[in-house]
């Protein structure tokens, strides 16, 4: 059966990919038979090879070779439907020979029920751990083990919500207006979907996930609650940002005490990056957010530095690791994930814009977006959404445009002290669970959340009926739930988070909703930015069509007390809290169209004078962004018109550069000079590899020739080995011990392809350049290595490459500089099981997970 309704009006020019592949339920007997033969049930990893692939043909790729690695992603079904069927009346279900679905509904609620149906049948399993984690109740679906106990309690710090809290916020939507009445129904026409498949699969042993059978359970019912829950646990790890600033402010403390009160602070504002004038940009038009010029240093509370060790220990997040049925189940997730280029049409072949872009949500089986071809009444889309919370599509295509999305990270967290009270006058302890609020001493909304877990195959609990039957206290205050404890002064205070979000995470379903939605996006580029108004999560979203590209910053960005500082901890007295007022639309960063002729960003500084959060210490002088924005600029300014191929492929090669040899190591070397001090031998050999790595590009690849290690290797060994002891002796007399914030480098050896997003990268740019007295804008109030001499830096360089030496004898068992080969396999990106079967882990590469390639109306010659 072939589909006709949405393909006839489809322009074509679309193409995407979304490894493993879209089957994620693999049932009992598929589980045995790939026990057997190693042969993986159709459609579960039928999309890995065509993604992997792409880094062997890259950066040569030609545009009639992209259907190697790319799928047509085209608006309704195109050619024969593998399988069709009507999960309820009014609408049809046409599978593809890949598996996605594509759904056509005569009605707006069968439609959504499809949704629904579709959803459980592709990921019911994954839904289920999500909905329960996203209710802190992990330990109660997979077993109390610590590390499941573990996952739950962290969730409570971010959003412990009660389940009549749950209920409250879909039902609050649905009395708010009419398109939020029409999303309501949407959700229980989705939930009835959801609840059908249920019932289906628990009769039918071929419909059921192995993993229900593993855990001695059946799949309970879903409610609209459970998309809730999905919703708080996706919006507090992709839509936020900030939440830092006890951390923040122990690093200050830290200099100040080293260095006295104003040197200290310079030293801090120098590391902080808060407003970096040479920090990469989406948009080149100053967009003021969080300029922090009236500061009353009284509504600062600096954490004691006695305490606040144990304060910010508390606050650690646990590893995000949890308890299977069939082993270990990774849900660490890349938080600041995902890139876009875009290019104007003046600059293309075709004179049509083209878009590469797509989020890095990290390489899961099955993965954590699923996708879906919707066409009925008022919804026609392609594309991906988180499961469970996936009724519209998120990041995909339309009739004739296609959007995605990057984290932006903006500043919607913030961690207040509140300080502690006894409401019967006594003396506060650190237990204490009263605060001073507005001159009186209020009481902590505190309960208890109570788990039944009994011991599975996924999570053995400790002995003892206390680890079946447990409960976690809950404390929150009038800005959210309490996180940690600790010290001001000697006085007992606790720590508490407010985010923008919280508690109407559901909100933003209405910018899906729109965006879905052909009648309302009938105006191309400004229906786009009226659309994106509707999500409060903090994200950049990117446009494009057949003449427009656009840029469109979301988020429901607070408007803080200008007496305080963002970046730091603000006393919770009722007397600095937000203004009650956000940032709207047109005073968020956008764009239609730039004058520059493109749009690129990779997580960076979303406009000049928006200060970025007090988590992000990475805005500075080089960003990972420069690694696609370069090679952008280069290409337009050659005069070059572009092909989609043309930016694949310098995607692809901004994907194996390790930003280190792009942006940090030619100033190393600049430092350096030609020659190793007194002619060492050991330190001449691995300045001069150096030197080649940079020249080539500073890839991490295997590539020319293709004999199974990085081109490369002992370069990359040695940048790796070097970069930390770099750090150290450029900045180590300054910081004196003092703890940053930040971890000093994003390496691909985490295993999950997305890297070098944060780190000290450029730190060692800026005061390397400034060493150098290269040109700097925005120089820092001092240069630190050498002390700004230029021979001391010198020296203290070359004592950073002779210490990774010393590593690197010890880690390969030789002198020889030739012997330290880097082992490529450990950067392979790990494929993390989210059930019972793994797919094959694949060759490093920084892009994004799903990604589509769009020139909308030129379809590729068959």
């Amino acid at each position: 059966m072939e589909s006709t309704q949405a393909q006839a009006a489809d322009p074509g020019g679309f193409l995407n990919i979304l490894p493993p592949g879209q089957d994620g339920t693999v049932n009992t007997l598929e589980w045995g038979r790939f026990q057997l033969t190693g042969k993986y049930p159709k459609h579960v990893n039928d999309q890995t090879e065509m993604y992997d692939s792409l880094a062997e043909a890259a950066p040569g790729v030609k545009e009639g070779e992209l259907p190697q690695y790319f799928k047509e992603a085209s608006l309704g079904l195109k050619g024969e439907a593998e399988r069709s069927y009507s999960p309820t009346e009014g609408v049809a279900v046409h599978r593809d020979r890949l598996g996605v679905p594509h759904i056509e509904g005569k009605t707006r609620e069968a439609t959504m029920f499809a949704i629904g149906y579709v959803t459980a049948e592709d990921r019911l399993f994954l839904m289920d751990v999500l909905r329960h984690l996203g209710r802190a109740r992990l330990s109660q679906f997979l077993g109390a083990s610590e590390a499941n106990k573990e996952m739950d309690r962290a969730q409570l710090k971010v959003a412990p919500y009660k389940e009549e809290e749950l209920t409250r916020q879909w039902k609050s939507v649905c009395d708010r207006g009419e398109e939020e009445a029409e999303a309501c129904e949407d959700l229980k026409a989705y939930t009835k979907g959801v609840n059908a498949y249920i019932r289906k699969a628990s009769l039918h042993p071929k419909l059921l996930p192995a993993e229900y059978p593993a855990l001695q359970q059946m799949p309970k019912k879903w409610k609209p609650e459970d998309t809730v829950a999905i919703a708080s646990l996706v919006g507090g790890i992709f839509g936020k940002g900030g939440g830092n600033e006890v951390a923040s402010g122990r690093l200050l403390s830290q200099l100040q005490q080293q260095h006295g009160k104003e040197k200290g602070r310079a030293i801090w504002e120098d590391f902080r990056n808060g407003e970096d004038a040479e920090a990469p940009v989406t948009t080149d038009k100053p967009f003021p957010y969080n300029q922090p010029k009236k500061v009353d240093s009284q509504s600062t509370a600096l954490l004691d530095l006695k305490t606040v060790d144990q304060t910010l220990k508390q606050m650690e997040k646990p590893e995000m690791v949890a308890d299977g049925p069939f082993g270990k189940i990774p849900l660490k997730l890349p938080e600041e994930t995902s890139n876009a280029i875009l290019i104007s049409g003046k600059h293309t072949q075709d004179g049509r814009p083209i878009a590469v872009f797509g989020p890095q949500t990290g390489y899961f089986s099955p993965q954590l977006l699923m996708e879906t071809d919707v066409s009925g009444p008022g919804i026609k889309a392609r594309g991906v959404g988180f499961a469970g919370v996936n009724l519209y599509v998120q990041m995909g295509r339309g009739q004739d445009f296609a959007w995605s999305a990057t984290s932006s990270g903006a500043d919607n967290v913030d961690q207040w002290v509140v300080k502690l009270c006894e409401p019967d006058g006594g003396q506060p302890t650190e237990k204490s669970q009263g605060y001073w609020y507005k001159g009186e001493c209020r009481s902590m909304d505190v309960y208890t959340h109570r788990q039944i877990a009994k011991p599975s195959a996924a999570g053995i609990p400790k002995p003892g009926l206390k680890n079946i039957f447990f409960n976690t206290k809950v404390e929150r205050t009038i800005y959210g739930p309490v996180n940690a404890r600790g010290t001001v002064d000697g006085e007992p205070v606790a720590i508490t988070t407010q985010r923008s979000t919280y508690g109407q995470e559901l909100n933003s379903a209405l910018g899906f909703k729109r965006i879905n939605d052909p009648t309302f996006m009938k105006d191309g580029a400004r229906s786009f930015m009226k659309a994106f108004r509707g999500v409060e999560y903090t994200f950049n979203w990117f446009y494009v069509d057949d003449e427009d590209i656009a840029y469109k910053h979301s988020g429901l960005a607070p408007i803080r007390d200008p007496r305080t500082h963002p970046d730091l901890p603000t006393w919770g007295t009722g007397e600095y809290d937000w203004t009650g007022k956000f940032l709207q639309p047109s005073q968020q960063p956008h764009v239609i169209n730039p004058e520059k002729g493109y749009l690129v960003n990779w997580n960076n500084k979303q406009a000049p004078e928006f200060r970025a959060n007090d988590a992000e210490f990475s805005y500075g002088s080089a960003h990972r962004s420069d690694l696609l924005e370069k090679r952008v600029k280069q290409a337009i300014t050659s005069g070059e018109k572009l092909t989609r191929a043309d930016v694949v492929n310098l995607m692809m090669d901004a994907a194996t550069v390790d930003l280190k040899g792009q942006e940090v190591y030619p100033w190393v070397l600049q430092v350096l000079g030609e020659k190793a001090p007194e002619g060492d031998p050991t330190l001449q050999a691995m300045r001069d590899r150096l030197a080649e790595w940079v020249k080539s590009g500073g890839h991490r690849r295997d590539w020319k020739p293709r004999d199974g290690q990085y081109d490369h290797a002992v370069a990359v060994a040695i940048a790796d080995a070097a970069f930390p002891h770099l750090v150290d002796v450029a900045f180590g007399d300054a910081l004196g011990g003092a703890k940053l914030p930040f971890s000093l480098e994003d390496s691909p050896r985490q295993k999950v392809g997305s890297a070098f997003i944060g780190g000290a990268y450029s730190h060692l740019n800026k005061d390397l350049r400034q060493v150098l007295d290269e040109p700097v804008q925005d120089p820092w109030h001092q240069t630190y290595c050498g002390k700004g001499d230029l021979e001391k830096c010198r020296s203290a360089l070359w004592h950073a490459l002779d210490q990774a030496a010393d590593d690197l004898q010890e880690e390969y068992g030789s002198a020889e500089v030739k012997d330290w080969v880097y082992d490529k396999s450990r950067d392979r990106i790990q494929s993390q099981s989210l059930g019972v079967m793994t797919t094959p882990d694949m060759d490093w590469v920084n892009r994004p997970t799903f990604q589509q390639v769009v020139q909308v109306g030129v379809p590729l010659k068959e």
